[in-house]
């Protein structure tokens, strides 16, 4: 309940207004008697204050209130119920920042407090281990400074919170995969992890992938042309012509299958250097393509291509060629024949560039997405297996657009299409009013 402050001052006020009409009747002197019960009234006023700003100078402390009634004792008593309320606040912050401490300190990663100017507010022991960074000595010191690592830097420049894989600072042995989280303009959090183990592991496979893969293509190639040759031949029986032709296509499967394999085997893990990186005329590229697909389906999709010839790509020309086949090839393929596919390839409102396949098609149930782009993944095993299918193309795309600094979105529902779109970063992109090829 709120109580005015005329209203707990007014005994007091009627006191004042007492002792001056009292004056006023004893001495007949009325203006003086006002003044003098006024100055009285002020400068008790006045001495309250000054017992109020020497309490709270001196930290409010509840034992050495100041004597007071009135509208004085209201004050004193909400300066002292902010002051407890302040001080349960400030114990149960201390609180939830311990434990916060103890949580980051637990935590088997290097975990690294970043303020707004990317310089380290705190860092748990760990830190000190994987990235030779020390509390009592580098606090408020720029982390790029400490890590010096152009990927850390293009991050923190960025704001970007996708995961970076580096060497270990310091000469250590080991792999580390940086995340940068930004949990307000002036809060970061940037974990590190030990993946050596991981990175290890990945490529042992992919070393196993690779030799097995060339291992198996020598092989291959003289079986093919021993298959080749028996089909060719006239003198086949015609009861054994169908088995040679039948063997002569799983190999010819077998064939492309170990080519995507080694496909994905160099892409994996690895960046694209500036020397792969070239101007691309994507709308060529995709015109191109789309041509050589109405050739060899026979014309039999509607294909609509809307493109801006102006807009170009930086990047490795086979692999964006085969992202782009991979995309077309699919819409065309695994649809009903006359299904409508339109080809996109344009400036987005935040200047990155965008490439659009959309098919007016069957779709693919929701509980499929996550996993279209896994090695070997079939929405419809008998159908892909009867059309030569790989199970590798879309994989193969996913490291595609990852190499490319992209992101691969799949949006689809079933009866009413797919729409696949690649997302490149300004970074990657030339404007121009023509290209010169």
């Amino acid at each position: 309940m709120r109580v005015s402050v005329i209203h707990l001052e007014a005994p007091r006020i009627a006191l004042i207004l007492f002792m001056a009409l009292l004056g006023g009747l004893l001495s007949e002197q009325w203006l003086l008697s006002i003044l003098l019960s006024l100055a009285g009234y002020i400068g008790w006023t006045l001495y309250k204050l000054q017992q109020l700003y020497h309490w709270m100078e001196k930290g409010a402390k509840p034992g050495r209130t100041p004597d007071s009634d009135g509208a004085w004792e209201r004050i004193n008593y909400q300066v002292q119920r902010q002051q407890k309320k302040s001080k349960e606040r400030k114990q149960r912050m201390s609180t939830l920042l311990k434990r916060f401490q103890r949580i980051i300190k637990g935590l088997p990663y290097a975990t690294v407090v970043l303020n707004g100017n990317s310089e380290i507010d705190w860092a748990n022991q760990r830190s000190a281990q994987l990235l030779g960074i020390e509390m009592g000595r580098d606090r408020g010191q720029r982390i790029d400074n400490l890590v010096r690592i152009p990927k850390l830097h293009k991050a923190l420049e960025k704001g970007k919170d996708r995961e970076i894989e580096i060497d270990a600072p310091g000469g250590q042995q080991s792999k580390l995969a940086l995340q940068l989280i930004t949990i307000h303009s002036d809060l970061k959090l940037l974990i590190a992890r030990d993946i050596s183990e991981r990175v290890h592991l990945n490529e042992m496979r992919k070393n196993f992938i690779s030799n097995a893969s060339h291992e198996l293509r020598t092989p291959l190639t003289v079986i093919s042309g021993y298959l080749e040759m028996l089909r060719g031949s006239d003198e086949l029986p015609d009861a054994l012509r169908r088995a040679v032709e039948s063997s002569d296509e799983q190999s010819s499967r077998m064939r492309n299958i170990i080519e995507d394999l080694l496909t994905l085997s160099r892409l994996e893990n690895s960046e694209l250097s500036e020397k792969e990186s070239q101007p691309l005329n994507l709308a060529k590229i995709i015109s191109r393509i789309c041509e050589n697909q109405i050739v060899l389906t026979q014309q039999r999709e509607q294909i609509h291509i809307r493109v801006d010839s102006t807009l170009q790509l930086m990047g490795a020309e086979t692999e964006i060629v085969s992202l782009c086949t991979n995309l077309i090839h699919n819409a065309l393929h695994y649809n009903p024949d006359g299904t409508t596919i339109e080809v996109e390839w344009s400036l987005e409102p935040s200047g990155g560039g965008c490439l659009v396949v959309r098919d007016q098609g069957e779709g693919i149930a929701e509980k499929h997405l996550a996993h279209l782009t896994e090695r070997f993944y079939r929405v419809d095993q008998s159908r892909s297996r009867a059309e030569g299918g790989t199970g590798l193309g879309l994989a193969i795309v996913q490291h595609i657009v990852q190499r490319h600094g992209g992101v691969l979105e799949i949006e689809s529902e079933v009866g009413m299409g797919s729409t696949f779109s690649v997302r490149f970063q300004k970074e990657h992109l030339l404007k121009s009013s023509s290209f010169l090829a």
